[in-house]
């Protein structure tokens, strides 16, 4: 994810995401204080710090594109107003102060690891005075730095969870493949009216209600990624982001293209409909992409790589397809 972060140039976020995802969520989760809970994560998401290409739809759809946020408003009014005002920010929101210097210290840990392995160029200064420099992080979230020239477009951003997280999918019934969910609905419990049914291509699957998107009635696509499964009295899907169909042909399983039939099968299980010269182009995207990433292996080039054509063209498309949407 952190690799794809880079070269995609939405590299500040996929830090914040990748060093969540590595230890815990930062959100304090009161049982007794649910509707409140609620509330101040909307508010967070509605109260607006990034720029407005963003769509409010996008994020609200997302528990990664949340953490994120948290992380940069913590940021700002740390940096801006100090501790004490950071602390309060923390209370106001559910928000586990300790946790956000630990996501803090890891992004620095992370932006070193991909600068010693020569995918970021680290300015001297902090090569000279350590690791530990505060100020680095301020420079992994700048915004004009090549490396985050995509950072303000969730759809991007989202795109790049998806990498990180596949297989880790689930399906409405929109995206099943009909055999597979012929199979799957004879061991589906009754529905719950008025939601859409979730199947991870082996059974039905249910989002956890300490999810932005547990109360959703309608997916803005019909794909969703997620951390973890929890099993309770159901299976319980944590930490989810609705992602786009581009994203699944971009960054999904195998991919097998039905040329009659208009369609593309990922995996065996999920569908999506495409005509097939548009399957067969995200087919060579893939390989092209593919072939870039092992270039960038065998010698890192950040800067180059950054205005690469396939990455240029795999960017357009995605901004493209959310822009189709909105």
């Amino acid at each position: 994810m952190m690799i794809y972060g880079a070269i995609f140039g939405c590299l500040s976020p996929i830090l914040s995401i990748s060093a969540f995802l590595s230890y815990k969520s930062p959100f304090v989760y009161p049982k007794d204080e649910r509707q409140n809970f609620e509330r101040a994560k909307l508010s967070l998401l509605a109260d607006k710090l990034d720029a407005p290409t963003e769509s409010d739809t996008a994020n609200r759809q997302s528990d990664h594109l949340l953490m994120m946020v948290a992380y940069r408003k913590w940021e700002k009014v740390l940096r801006e107003n100090g501790v004490t005002a950071a602390q309060r920010f923390c209370r106001s929101y559910f928000l586990s102060n300790s946790v956000m210097y630990m996501i803090r210290d890891m992004r620095k840990q992370f932006g070193t690891l991909l600068a010693d392995i020569g995918l970021i160029n680290l300015p001297k200064t902090y090569q000279i005075e350590g690791k530990k420099n505060e100020k680095l992080d301020t420079w992994l979230s700048d915004m004009s730095q090549l490396f985050n020239i995509h950072s303000h477009h969730s759809s991007i951003v989202k795109a790049i969870i998806c990498a990180g997280l596949y297989p880790n999918v689930a399906a409405t019934e929109e995206g099943v493949v009909r055999t597979a969910l012929g199979m799957l609905n004879q061991s589906a419990g009754p529905k719950t009216k008025g939601y859409p049914a979730l199947y991870d291509g082996k059974r039905e699957v249910y989002i956890h209600p300490s999810s932005l998107n547990s109360n959703l009635r309608t997916f803005q696509y019909p794909f969703v990624v997620f951390l973890e499964k929890v099993e309770t009295n159901k299976i319980f899907l944590r930490d989810t982001t609705i992602v786009s169909p581009y994203s699944i042909l971009l960054f999904g399983g195998s991919m097998s293209i039905q040329h009659q039939a208009g369609s593309v099968i990922i995996d065996g299980w999920i569908k999506l409909t495409a005509p097939a010269q548009i399957a067969v182009l995200f087919k060579e995207l893939r390989l092209t992409l593919h072939s870039v990433l092992k270039e960038l292996i065998r010698k890192p080039k950040m800067a180059s790589v950054a205005h690469d054509e396939v990455v240029k063209s795999i960017a357009h498309l995605l901004l493209e397809e959310e822009k189709s949407r909105t």
